[in-house]
């Protein structure tokens, strides 16, 4: 078993998995130096400060490298298939709030968007997983994320005046900067306030599945761009990560005759044997933000 097979059996089991040292120091210091920029040019279009969306369209250069990561995707394939597509990117800095304000406190424990209440006990593959990131250690004080194990397999639902407490069941993920947690859409979860006294700097990158609508809008110049250098190379994968997916109505009607991993396999290897060329940013965005 490799280390993919370990993590995916893991995720199976858990509804999480911790992807380790997916983003480098310079990319994590690139997207914190740009933090304030963006959120200023977000607010002139109407955006709610500090909650940055659609930025792979308004900041190709920076941010296609987190959403078209290889090692996420292909651990995305591993879980979803080959029909990963973003749905949405989200940049967020978190302020700190008092230490008192903090203790003892979840941020408020949620599924999310396209999840369900499971009925369990058996895995069932999710239409959206999340990738989150951050670009600090979680320690206690910058607040670590909590996740139920297994409640992407069972109906475990807090009251509403737990909402905001820990859980008897969760599980304190203390990631490192530039690791990545892997979640399916039905897991429980929930952040921690932030004391540091810092913004806590935060990535969800969601992606769902390549039939399906996306919350970003993948219609706007760059991404067009971007989505037309990659038919140039025969590069399925990233004009499936921005809802182009010419192999989509084959690969959901293949008769259904074979173990989906197995499939899955099969056609991963397709699109790898025909993509041309690897994405080259300086050549596809010259000059980009």
């Amino acid at each position: 078993m490799n280390d993919l097979d370990e993590k995916l059996a893991f995720f199976k089991e858990n509804g999480y998995v911790v992807l380790e040292n997916i983003f480098t120091e310079a990319q994590m210091q690139a997207w914190k130096d740009g933090y304030e920029g963006m959120v200023s040019r977000q607010l002139t279009f109407g955006g709610v400060k500090g909650w940055l969306r659609h930025l792979t369209e308004a900041e190709p250069r920076l941010m296609l490298p987190a959403v078209a990561n290889p090692n996420i995707l292909d651990f995305a394939e591993k879980v979803m298939g080959p029909f990963v597509q973003l749905d949405n990117l989200t940049f967020m800095g978190f302020p700190s709030v008092s230490k008192e304000e903090a203790e003892g406190k979840a941020s408020g424990w949620h599924r999310d968007r396209y999840g369900w209440l499971p009925e369990g006990p058996q895995y069932i593959k999710p239409p959206a997983c999340n990738a989150i990131a951050y670009m600090q250690d979680l320690t206690d004080e910058y607040g670590p994320l909590r996740v139920v194990p297994g409640s992407h397999r069972s109906n475990v639902v807090p009251s509403d005046d737990d909402r905001q407490k820990p859980h008897t069941d969760e599980k304190i993920i203390h990631v490192k900067a530039g690791d990545v947690v892997f979640t399916h859409c039905c897991v429980l979860h929930s952040g921690t306030p932030n004391y540091s006294g810092k913004l806590r700097y935060f990535f969800s990158i969601y992606y769902n599945l390549s039939y399906m609508k996306t919350t970003d809008n993948h219609n706007g110049p760059n991404i067009t761009a971007i989505i037309g250098n990659a038919e140039k190379r025969d590069d399925r994968r990233t004009k499936r990560l921005f809802g182009v997916d010419n192999q989509v109505e084959m690969r959901v009607n293949s008769g259904f005759a074979k173990h989906d991993e197995v499939i899955w396999e099969e056609w991963i290897e397709e699109d790898r044997v025909v993509l041309k060329e690897p994405l080259d940013l300086d050549e596809l965005i010259p000059g980009a933000s």
